[in-house]
C-alpha cells in the first residue's frame, strides 16, 4: 500500500522559501507510519509545474493521500487532492493541516474529492487510518477512529457512497464528526523526522535545520490559531530527546545549524536549561536560534542558551501600543518588551522581533508608540506583517460578526489570506516600519565593550567568541578575528565552527595549505557536513591538487545532490576525473 503525505506552496510563494518549506508536521506522521512498517512518502511538489506533479501521481497511483492544507495554500492543496484522485479513483484522499482542521465540514461540503478530514495532530490518526485502509476495515472502524470528519454517506474509496468526484457526492453533505482524539501526551515517542526520511522535491539539508520540541500555547492572541490547533496545555519533547535529535541531525544529515520553531520554547526554564547543559557536555558545538515570548525569559536562561551556541531569539511584539497590544490579546506590556531586549542583549544574544500593523483602528499614535519602542529596544532584525485573518482564531469570529467575512470566502477568492485593512494609512505604516527596522538594525551591532559586559556573564563560551571573531572580520582585523577563533580551538580542538571560520581566513589571505588543513578538519569532525567537502575541494584546486579536489567534491555530492559548486567544478575537472568518483 503507497502512501504519499503531499504539500505545494500557493503559486505566488513559489519563490519565497518558508511558503515552499515542507510541513514539520508531515515529517512526523511520515517517520511514525515509515516506523510501522507502511510504504509512506512525502511529496513537496511546490517547484514541479502543475503537469509534472499530474504525470508523477498518474504513475504513483497512491492508496492514500494526505495533503496538507493551509489557509493560504488552499486552493493548491485542493488541486492536489484531485490529481490524486484521478490517478486513483479508489485512493483515500485526506486533509490536514490548520485550514482543514478549523473548516473541516466546510472542505467536505465543498470538494467532493476529499474523503476525509484529520482534525488536529495527525501522527496518531493517520497511523490508525493506514492500519484500517491496509486490513480492509475502515469503512466500518471510522465511527471509532477519533479526530476525523467524514461524510455520513460513506467513504468511495472503500467501496460506499457516491463514486468519487461525482454531483451525488458532492451533494452528500451530510457530515460527521468523532470526538477529538486526545493530544499526544508523550512527545519523546514520536520518531524523529530525520530518522529515516522518505522524501521526494524536499531539500533534505534546509528542511531538518527546523525542528519542533515542544506543542501547545497557553497564549490566546486574537489572530492566532496555534492554541485551537494544537491545544493551550503545553507539552515537551525532553532535554535528552532533543540532544538525540541534533546528534543524529548532525551525524546522517550533515546540519549543523538548527532553527527551534516552538510558539515557546523558553517557557520551561529547567528544560531549556537541561538542553543546553546537555549541549555543552556532548560537545556538539551546535548553532540554532528559536522563538518565544517576551515575558518567559530571564537572565539566566538566556545566558544558558548563549553558552549553549544560540545566536538569536525571536520574540512576538506585534506593537508599542498598549492599546493595540490590548486589542490582539498578547498579554504583554511594552514595558516587559523593553525587559526582555535588555536581557537579551546583555547576554549577547541577536534581538530578532516580530510586528503586526494594519490593524481594525490603529492610527499614528500607536505607530509612533511601536517606532518609538524600536528606537529604544535597538532589534538587530525584525519582521513587519499586515494583520491577517485565519480561520480557527478569535479574529475570524469576529470579523464574521463585524465584517460578514464567511467560510465561502475561501473558496470563491484567490487571495492567500483575509486582510484587516488594505487602505494607504496600512501600506505606509508598512513601510515606515520596514524602514525603522532596518535603521535600528544597523545602530545594533554590539561593539567590543558590550563583548566585555557579555563576556562577564556568560564566559568565553565558543558562541560569544565567534562573534567577536566575526565582528574583528568586518572591521578587517583578521589578526584579531583569527586569535578569537584559535582561542576557540585552544578549549576544544574538535570545534567545527572554528575549523570553519579559520579555513575562510586563510583562503581570504590565500594560504591555501592552512585552509585546506582546517576544512580537512572540519570533515573528520562532521562528516556529512557537505559544505566542509565543498570547500577543502576549492582550495585543493587552488593548490592545483585536481585529483584530490575531485575526491572533495564528489563526497559533496553524494552527501548533497543539490550542491551546485561541487557539481559545476567536478564537471570543470573533466569527464575522466567526474566519472571514475560518481
Amino acid at each position: 500500500m503507497k502512501i504519499l503525505l503531499a504539500y505545494r506552496c500557493h503559486d505566488l510563494g513559489r519563490m519565497e522559501f518558508y511558503s515552499r518549506f515542507t510541513p514539520l508536521g508531515l515529517g512526523s506522521i511520515n517517520a511514525l507510519l515509515r516506523r510501522n512498517g507502511f510504504d509512506a512518502r512525502i511529496l513537496n511538489a511546490s517547484e514541479w509545474s502543475w503537469s509534472r506533479t499530474a504525470r508523477f501521481l498518474a504513475a504513483e497511483k497512491p492508496d492514500v493521500f494526505g495533503v496538507s492544507v493551509f489557509t493560504f495554500n488552499r486552493h493548491e492543496a485542493m488541486r492536489l487532492a484531485a490529481l490524486a484522485r484521478a490517478a486513483n479513483p479508489r485512493c483515500l484522499v485526506v486533509a490536514g493541516g490548520p485550514h482543514a482542521t478549523h473548516l473541516s465540514r466546510h472542505l467536505l461540503s465543498h470538494y467532493a474529492h476529499v474523503d476525509l478530514v484529520v482534525r488536529g495532530e495527525g501522527e496518531e490518526t493517520m497511523l490508525e487510518l493506514a492500519r484500517c485502509r491496509a486490513a480492509g476495515t475502515l469503512e466500518s472502524a471510522l465511527p471509532s477512529i477519533r479526530g476525523v470528519t467524514y461524510r455520513a454517506a460513506g467513504l468511495p474509496c472503500s467501496g460506499g457512497g457516491a463514486a468519487p468526484g461525482s454531483r451525488a457526492a458532492a451533494r452528500s453533505v451530510d457530515v460527521l464528526e468523532t470526538p477529538d482524539r486526545p493530544p499526544v501526551a508523550d512527545l519523546d515517542r514520536l520518531p524523529h523526522p530525520c530518522a529515516d526520511p522518505a522524501t521526494i522535491g524536499v531539500d533534505p539539508v534546509t528542511q531538518f535545520e527546523f525542528i519542533i520540541t515542544s506543542r501547545g500555547c497557553p497564549a490566546a492572541c486574537t489572530f492566532c490559531s496555534s492554541p485551537d490547533f494544537w491545544g493551550r496545555s503545553l507539552r515537551f519533547r525532553s532535554a535528552r530527546n532533543m540532544i538525540d535529535e541534533v546528534g543524529l541531525l548532525r551525524e546522517r544529515h550533515g546540519v549543523v545549524y538548527v532553527s527551534v520553531r516552538d510558539d515557546t520554547f523558553t517557557v520551561s526554564k529547567k528544560r531549556v536549561i537541561d538542553f543546553c547543559r546537555g549541549l555543552i557536555d556532548s560537545g556538539i558545538d551546535l548553532l540554532w536560534d528559536c522563538q518565544s515570548r517576551v515575558n518567559i525569559v530571564d537572565e539566566e536562561r538566556l545566558a544558558w542558551m548563549r553558552r549553549a551556541g544560540c545566536t538569536h531569539i525571536q520574540y512576538g511584539v506585534e506593537s508599542g501600543s498598549p492599546r493595540m497590544l490590548q486589542r490582539l490579546n498578547k498579554g504583554i506590556s511594552p514595558d516587559e518588551v523593553r525587559e526582555a531586549a535588555r536581557v537579551t542583549r546583555r547576554v549577547g544574544l541577536g534581538l530578532s522581533i516580530y510586528l503586526i500593523t494594519g490593524i481594525d483602528g490603529e492610527t499614528d499614535a500607536d505607530l509612533d508608540s511601536t517606532l518609538r519602542l524600536i528606537e529604544e529596544i535597538q532589534p538587530h532584525d525584525g519582521l513587519v506583517s499586515p494583520m491577517t485573518v485565519y480561520p480557527g482564531t478569535a479574529l475570524y469570529e469576529e470579523a464574521k460578526r463585524r465584517w460578514g467575512l464567511g467560510d465561502a470566502y475561501w473558496v470563491r477568492e484567490r487571495a492567500e489570506a483575509y486582510f484587516v485593512r488594505r487602505d494607504p494609512w496600512t501600506r505606509r505604516s508598512l513601510r515606515t516600519l520596514r524602514a525603522a527596522l532596518r535603521r535600528a538594525g544597523r545602530a545594533a551591532a554590539y561593539s567590543q565593550a558590550d563583548f566585555e559586559r557579555q563576556r562577564a556573564i556568560v564566559g568565553d563560551c565558543y558562541a560569544l567568541r565567534l562573534s567577536i571573531g566575526e565582528y574583528h572580520q568586518r572591521r578587517g582585523d583578521l589578526g584579531r578575528a583569527r586569535e578569537a577563533y584559535l582561542a576557540i580551538l585552544g578549549d576544544d580542538p574538535q570545534s567545527l565552527w572554528a575549523r570553519m571560520r579559520l579555513g575562510a581566513l586563510a583562503r581570504r589571505l590565500r594560504r591555501h595549505p592552512e585552509a585546506a588543513d582546517h576544512y580537512r578538519a572540519a570533515t573528520q569532525v562532521a562528516p556529512a557536513f557537505h559544505l566542509a567537502h565543498t570547500l577543502l575541494g576549492s582550495v585543493l584546486l587552488k593548490m592545483r591538487n585536481r585529483e584530490a579536489a575531485a575526491d572533495s567534491f564528489s563526497r559533496a555530492l553524494r552527501l548533497y545532490p543539490d550542491d551546485e559548486t561541487a557539481r559545476y567544478h567536478l564537471r570543470s575537472l573533466g569527464p575522466g576525473q567526474a566519472a571514475g568518483r560518481a
